[in-house]
């Protein structure tokens, strides 16, 4: 059973969010100014999204939108079309938008439990703008700490970059692409590689053992990976099925471990439906909601089993791994780890690939289906047998 303070965390955390859900389909707020956060795309209005969008640009004005189809998961997402006035238009502001938003409850109790919103919402106001790597603009992230009401706008990139999206069913990194991916999380981890004051500077991101206790805290994902494992037996290595009952200490060791560092901000979802290739083919990364500070081989596992078959992550990881490190040092990094102090890491950050599917396919009735079972359980059996082919397991001292 949760704990006294979890089950009072998790109830002040529903009566809050309830009274403003209630509050939301009495009043049908539709914000006109930016210190209200609309609750959804559908609230949006001309004035509010002019205020978001058009602040640097005088005399600009957005006259009309029209918005596109729900896709929703662990949040909502749609699609916006913009027309501004010739001012706007001139000035050359976005016209093809994404947004995430947290209209409902549930969206709005994993978001919050997950600590998903502020990482969000730290990436598109503030990280995004420093880094030199293939990721949608932000335009706008409003948070509502109270409500939690969040609503994130920015580059639709199917759009403005000819993007497409897969899912780890549909396409497989090649190994010119594998490589850009590695260079844009080295990118992305040289930029904050051992920053004195990282933890200070982005306190709203939490480290991997802090926030994987949090889940367990919150959202008892602890038990759903546990039953993970029962609902994917048929795609897992019969020696690691057999190991279920000590996954989640196998999983809490690889996370103490990721959070002792050298820590850098990592992006920790580095799964195929993440990653989207360009019309002239380059490798982009999106979905940044579960950034923490941690160590960057745990990035890397992920995206190698999440985005290679099983025969190319053998043929190439050990290649992979030294491009990281060559990728680190082209960026400044000085403390680049060494060939088996890596090797080391990326197995020991294995865990963490597996447990972010064994969570999902074993999640409950009152938590949101965020993937469909055939993707979990594709990342499973990727995961899974890497689990076996790089003895995680005594890798992390098990």
């Amino acid at each position: 059973m949760p704990s006294i303070a979890a089950v009072a965390e998790i109830g002040s955390a529903v009566a809050r969010t309830s009274a403003a859900i209630v509050y939301e389909k009495i009043a049908r707020p539709r914000p006109t100014t930016l210190d209200q956060v609309p609750p959804s795309p559908a609230a949006l209005t001309t004035e509010w999204l002019t205020a978001a969008l058009c602040s640097e640009t005088p005399g600009a004005r957005v006259e009309r939108f029209t918005l596109g189809p729900k896709n929703d998961g662990t949040s909502a997402r749609r699609t916006i079309e913009v027309v501004y006035n010739e001012t706007g238009s001139q000035a050359g502001l976005p016209v093809h938008l994404f947004t995430k938003s947290s209209p409902t409850l549930l969206t709005r109790l994993v978001t919050t439990t997950g600590n998903l919103l502020p990482a969000e919402h730290a990436f598109y106001s503030v990280i995004r703008r420093e880094l030199d790597i293939e990721a949608p603009a932000g335009y706008y992230a409003a948070w509502d700490p109270k409500s939690n009401r969040s609503l994130f706008v920015m580059e639709d990139v199917t759009r403005t970059r000819g993007a497409k999206t897969d899912t780890i069913l549909t396409r497989h990194f090649t190994r010119e692409q594998a490589e850009d991916a590695i260079d844009l999380l080295a990118r992305l981890h040289a930029n904050y590689w051992d920053q004195p004051g990282l933890a200070s500077r982005f306190g709203w991101l939490m480290d991997p053992h802090s926030w994987q206790l949090r889940l367990h805290k919150l959202m008892l994902m602890d038990r759903c990976a546990v039953v993970g494992f029962d609902r994917s037996e048929h795609v897992m290595p019969r020696e690691i099925f057999l190991r279920r009952d000590d996954f989640v200490e196998l999983l809490l060791r690889s996370r103490r471990i990721s959070a002792d560092g050298p820590r850098t901000i990592v992006h920790s979802d580095v799964h195929a439906g993440n990653w989207y290739l360009t019309g002239d083919g380059r490798v982009g990364l999106f979905d940044w909601q579960c950034m923490l500070h941690g160590f960057g081989a745990q990035d890397i596992a992920y995206a190698l089993i999440g985005n290679l078959t099983i025969a190319h992550r053998r043929a190439w990881e050990r290649d992979l791994l030294e491009f990281y490190r060559e990728r680190l040092s082209a960026h400044g990094v000085m403390n680049v780890p060494d060939s088996e102090t890596l090797w080391l890491r990326y197995r020991q950050m294995i865990p963490h690939a597996m447990f972010m599917w064994l969570g999902t396919i074993g999640s409950n009735k009152l938590q949101p289906q965020m993937q469909k079972p055939e993707i979990s359980l594709a990342n499973i059996e990727r995961s899974a047998q890497a689990c076996a082919d790089l003895d995680v397991f005594a890798a992390l001292d098990m």
